[in-house]
């Protein structure tokens, strides 16, 4: 990183400062990370004892142009090298690299509390004397805006005041646009926006004499070029200021030409956004044609990037990060009276992940799966290779060939096709997925924005609906539903049907109703909702899915053997966790089914447990659930210690079970409850088991009072011979409804998955 100090030579020696500029340095300062990328690639790949020096502007590329995928085992490797010592490049100290590299990552995956702790490292390691001051100014640039998107204002403004005390005069005088952009960055996401206009009007206060003085005085040898690395982020902000202060036109004249630059097309971190906001000032201006076309190159973009995260939560916070971007596009083509198409964005941003782990286990399983394996390889390779390039500037070489893998890869594999090129799926394909009579209501948005899009086989219709405060009234419903003796439930019961449900019933047809929640909404019973006269339990069958996207993954596998595995009452080692009334439980169904094996106490032990329910295609879990909010791949089901290990079954364990199991039965407390990820399904066993292979799970929404779930699910299973699975659990609700009315004892139940 010479460029503040070729830059100030330039000046003294009047020239020869192109020739002085190595390959990577001119690419980095350019801006062309696509090319930095292919440059560095060539030299590191073949060498296992890479520097640090190349591996600095190798994991920079990989940052810039969003290639997760790489970017982390290039951090790794660049952190196994500065661990033995080697952390210099050139001659300054980069030991603070990799954890500047994931702080910033962490941010661009919307997790800002990883953000802080991995800008933590970096704030340490640039505070000795003698630390390269340019990664000084980065550690606190990212450490300010990690706490002001967190929403720890106090703390974003105290190492915002540290950035800005940082002394840049000379010689460091470039190194100001650095710490500038940094402020302004935290101005912008504390919602300063004219601050953010200021930081950047001092900085070219502070270097723009300097910068024009390196360019006169090397005659040319030196062009603004040099300078473009922070012109191009400076430019950047000042659009977005414009915009958020509502001055349209000058918006407009910053983003366009930002949008004909070259060098923005290989910086995928702002070329996205650059395509949003342009979105924003055309609808702004009434062109909403023009609007929705921006929004759905950003939204291309974004995906094409997404396609590189390899883990589930990585992607989900990569998705929620960006929700707004798909919010406003599909409030746009709902405007617009393109149901069809705004329910397929829709879908594209609430459940991709589930969906894309759905197709690659699938895909894993699939007798096809070495040559699909290889195209999805190819496919994923071009995409990272175009994921900062506009497709419509792509040259037709190489866009025709991303479009021949991506044709051979559907027509090998058709179901893992949509999800690896990130194609949304077509309202026509999940309509013919609807059983017939059935009407699928799928919610997308929250409070400023709430659609309802109520899909049948013949028709695809888009409500909005009024979203203020409905997080509020889920929490109060909620909190009463599970205290009978706190009030009454039925007047928010009632206020929530007419807010979610009342505005549907012209479009609704039949009894049968499938429901996708969005957000807060996976927290709401929907049977438990009041029209006034009754609850939607007695008057519909329901069924819920995390998405519609997992249709294909629910509908078309042959039915197992109906040999039931009940796990019921596990020995935790504690008298307080015992749960008679679920042995009692487990040993009544274990009557009515002739092919079922009983687990209890002592016999429950996890790996009993996941070795015995690969054979059994029914299983039923009566224990004990553990929800965690703060880390949800690490709720689980409680079951017994085996092996000197502890029982708990987690959802990341879950995940990597292979189960070819019709019904999963979860009669525990809080199991159907998960972290709510903006921008996508929650979180939890639910989603654990979908994605094990089950068709169908039935689930819980709180803890649930032990008698009564005795009762439902006796009554469930012995219903299961006659009914198909949603009509059993329905009429067993009804049933233990006419004895207990309050919905604490029968509302808490519901099915998700296939409910055939």
């Amino acid at each position: 990183m010479l460029r503040q100090w070729i830059a100030l030579v330039c000046v003294l020696a009047l020239g020869g400062c192109a020739a002085m500029l190595p390959p990577q340095d001119q690419m980095f300062q350019q801006n062309r990370f696509a090319e930095l990328r292919t440059l560095m690639e060539a030299k590191v790949a073949p060498d296992p004892a890479a520097k640090t020096g190349d591996l600095v502007y190798l994991c920079f590329s990989y940052a810039k142009i969003r290639a997760y995928d790489r970017l982390f085992p290039c951090i790794d490797r660049l952190q196994a090298r500065i661990d033995a010592g080697d952390t210099k490049l050139y001659w300054f100290d980069f030991s603070a690299a990799p954890s500047l590299l994931r702080a910033q990552a962490a941010i661009e995956l919307g997790d800002y509390a990883k953000a802080v702790e991995q800008s933590e490292i970096a704030y340490r390691l640039t505070q000795p004397k003698g630390v390269y001051l340019q990664m000084k100014i980065y550690a606190l640039s990212v450490r300010s805006l990690a706490f002001a998107l967190l929403g720890r204002r106090a703390d974003a403004e105290h190492f915002a005041t540290e950035l800005a005390a940082v002394d840049t005069s000379y010689p460091d005088t470039l190194m100001a646009s650095d710490k500038y952009i940094g402020l302004a960055r935290t101005r912008m996401a504390l919602g300063d926006h004219q601050g953010a206009l200021d930081a950047l009007e001092r900085d070219d206060r502070e270097t723009g004499f300097l910068k024009a003085m390196t360019v006169v005085a090397t005659a040319g040898l030196v062009s603004d070029s040099v300078f473009s690395y922070w012109e191009l982020p400076k430019r950047f902000i000042r659009s977005r200021a414009l915009l958020e202060l509502e001055r349209w036109d000058e918006a407009r004249t910053a983003i366009d030409a930002l949008l004909q630059e070259s060098a923005t097309e290989q910086n995928s971190d702002l070329y996205w956004l650059l395509l949003d906001d342009r979105a924003r000032v055309a609808e702004r201006q009434g062109d909403r044609v023009a609007a929705i076309g921006y929004w759905r190159r950003a939204v291309d973009q974004v995906e094409a990037q997404r396609a590189t995260i390899s883990a589930e939560a990585g992607r989900i916070g990569f998705v929620g990060d960006k929700e707004g971007l798909y919010r406003r596009l599909v409030a746009a083509l709902v405007t617009h009276g393109d149901a069809a198409e705004a329910f397929s964005y829709a879908e594209r941003a609430k459940a991709r992940a589930l969906v894309d782990m759905l197709g690659s286990k699938d895909l894993r399983q699939s007798p096809r799966a070495a040559p699909v394996i290889d195209l999805v390889a190819q496919v994923r390779q071009a995409q990272q290779s175009l994921a900062a390039i506009d497709p419509a500037a792509l040259p037709g070489t190489r866009q025709a060939r991303l479009g021949d893998l991506a044709g051979q890869l559907h027509r090998t594999a058709p179901e893992v096709a949509a999800l690896v090129t990130a194609t949304a799926p077509a309202a026509r394909d999940i309509q013919d997925r609807l059983p017939a009579g059935e009407t699928l209501v799928d919610y997308f948005g929250g409070d400023e924005f709430l659609v309802a899009f109520v899909v049948s086989r013949d028709s695809v219709v888009a409500r909005r609906l009024d979203g203020t405060g409905l997080a509020g009234d889920i929490e109060a419903i909620r909190a009463l539903l599970q205290r009978p003796d706190k009030g009454d439930p039925l007047p928010l019961a009632q206020r929530l049907y007419r807010r979610l449900l009342a505005p549907l019933d012209g479009d609704v047809k039949g009894e049968r109703m499938v429901v996708a929640p969005h957000g807060v909404l996976h927290y709401l019973p929907f049977a438990a909702l009041h029209d006034g006269k009754s609850f939607v339990v007695e008057r519909r069958s329901l069924r819920i899915l995390p998405s519609a996207g997992v249709l294909p993954y629910l509908d078309d596998r042959p039915r197992g053997s109906d040999r039931l595995l009940l796990v019921g009452n596990p020995d935790l080692g504690r008298a307080d966790y015992d749960l008679p009334q679920a042995q009692i439980e487990a040993e009544a169904i274990h009557k009515l089914w002739p092919k079922s094996t009983l687990l209890v106490r002592g016999q429950a032990g996890k790996d009993t447990v996941k070795r015995l329910a690969a054979a059994h295609n029914r299983l039923h879990f009566a224990s004990h659930g553990l929800f965690r909010p703060d880390a949800p791949l690490a709720s689980g089901l409680m079951l017994a210690p085996e092996g000197g290990r502890d029982g708990m079954l987690t959802v990341s364990e879950i995940y990597d079970m292979a189960l070819d199991a019709d019904l999963v039965t979860l009669s525990a407390c809080e199991t159907g409850l998960g972290a709510i990820r903006s921008g996508d399904d929650v979180v939890g066993l639910n989603r654990g088991f979908l994605f094990a292979g089950a068709r169908t799970i039935v689930s819980s929404l709180w803890s649930v009072e032990d008698e009564a779930t005795k009762e439902l699910m006796v009554r469930f299973y012995a219903g299961l011979a006659k009914q198909p699975k949603r009509e059993a659990l329905r009429q067993a609700q009804i049933a233990v409804k006419s004895r207990l009315p309050h919905p604490f004892f029968w509302a808490a139940f519901q099915l998700s998955g296939n409910g055939e």
